[in-house]
């Protein structure tokens, strides 16, 4: 993998530094159709060769960890390398419609992926606030006062779905659109699923701590945009 990875690097630098200003705005109003060619084919390939790149880079713990694992970041590469392979045998229409479907595969995996994120940090966040509740209720009726430090984690961990719940809602309907805000959304469940980790590494005892961080080591890992490797048994 990290072989293919400095090949797929190597790709990227062969590539002019990409400056025109008439490709600036986002790739979201991009469609892979016949209108594409009213366009510089070759202006478009030197922005979707180093974007692309940079959004697989990006995504490649999320997809590995969630997303269909080491084939699925091989797919694309196999996309981007077919896309590179037609550019340098001048041929730029055809590089420019393979690198927009390269784009939108990349899109859609990520709409993927940022459902599973959404699902397990609105679980979390559900999950600890019940919690939470649940003790403070406790606390209150033996006359302590309210946790001030679990309050500050979970208005974090809200505040931040919240963030990546108004990314994904508005193109998780999209048939197409540059990936860029999708992983931005990547960036604040994971900050969601941080708080929650921090407050419930404040709140429980040191037994409760291990198997708490046991059963969610994955995530653990991801949040750190590290790709999570299982201890698997070798013979």
């Amino acid at each position: 993998m990290a072989k293919g990875m400095r090949i797929f690097l190597s790709i990227i630098i062969c590539f002019f530094i990409y400056i025109p200003s008439s490709f600036s705005q986002s790739s979201s109003d991009s469609t892979v159709n016949e209108s594409t060619h009213r366009y510089d084919p070759e202006s478009l390939v030197k922005r979707l060769s180093y974007e692309n790149f940079k959004h697989i880079k990006m995504m490649t713990a999320a997809i590995i960890n969630y997303g269909g694992g080491e084939e699925t970041i091989d797919k694309l590469i196999d996309g981007y390398a077919e896309a590179s392979a037609l550019y340098f045998q001048n041929k730029y229409e055809e590089s420019a419609d393979n690198f927009l479907k390269n784009e939108k595969e990349i899109f859609e995996l990520s709409k993927k992926i940022v459902k599973k994120y959404n699902e397990d940090s609105e679980k979390l966040l559900n999950d600890s606030i019940k919690s939470s509740i649940k003790k403070e209720i406790k606390e209150a009726l033996k006359g302590d006062s309210n946790n001030e430090t679990s309050v500050k984690y979970l208005n974090g961990a809200r505040f931040a779905v919240q963030r990546g719940n108004d990314i994904y809602y508005r193109y998780k309907d999209a048939n197409f659109a540059s990936p860029k805000e999708l992983i931005s959304a990547i960036y604040y469940y994971r900050r969601a699923k941080e708080n929650i980790f921090l407050l419930n590494e404040y709140g429980l005892n040191e037994k409760a701590k291990k198997e708490f961080s046991e059963k969610y080591k994955k995530d653990i890992e991801d949040n750190k945009n590290k790709v999570y490797k299982s201890m698997v048994k070798q013979n």
